[in-house]
């Protein structure tokens, strides 16, 4: 994507990946009196619009996510259509996932030092110890299992941080 692309309350600035259920896009948020935010923007992809099962995994994803505040763990700031297409808006993590690291390492012959490495372990355990154990406003035990945890759902942020993403 070379140009922006207006999506309802934001503009897609340019696509940053492509799963088989979605794309992502760096996105500008756009609202009253010059307010702006940088986000992601996780579109489902148009040819799976019109099969429910995908759907339904979708919505599920981002209430799933929704409930989740940690910060090891993308945040999750809207969830919605735009002309029938479902997307969630999240925290946007300047950076790189941890796959692409472990690979641009491995052709360079570096690997991450085990201080590091141990540090990224823990953040990311205890965001997921908080999906699994952690509350509802209600109380309720959230009780979420993360399906997926491999090195290209785990962001390392320039600045620092450490998220994990896609539940």
């Amino acid at each position: 994507m070379n140009t922006t692309e207006r999506f309802g309350n934001y503009v897609l600035l340019k696509k940053i990946g492509r799963g088989g259920m979605a794309e992502l896009f760096l996105a500008r948020q756009v609202g009253v009196a010059g307010f702006e935010r940088v986000l992601a923007i996780k579109r489902i992809l148009p040819h799976l619009t019109e099969d429910p099962e995908f759907v339904e995994m979708f919505v599920n994803e981002a209430k799933i996510a929704a409930q989740i505040t940690h910060p090891n763990v993308v945040q999750i700031y809207d969830f919605g259509t735009v002309m029938g297409t479902y997307y969630i808006a999240m925290e946007y993590v300047m950076g790189k996932s941890l796959a692409v690291v472990l690979s641009t390492g491995k052709e360079r012959g570096q690997w991450i030092p085990p201080h590091q490495a141990v540090q990224i372990t823990a953040r990311i355990a205890s965001g997921l110890d908080h999906a699994h154990r952690g509350q509802t406003m209600s109380g309720e035990p959230l009780g979420i299992i993360h399906r997926d945890i491999s090195p290209q759902n785990i962001l390392l942020g320039y600045n620092g941080d450490i998220k994990l993403v896609d539940f």
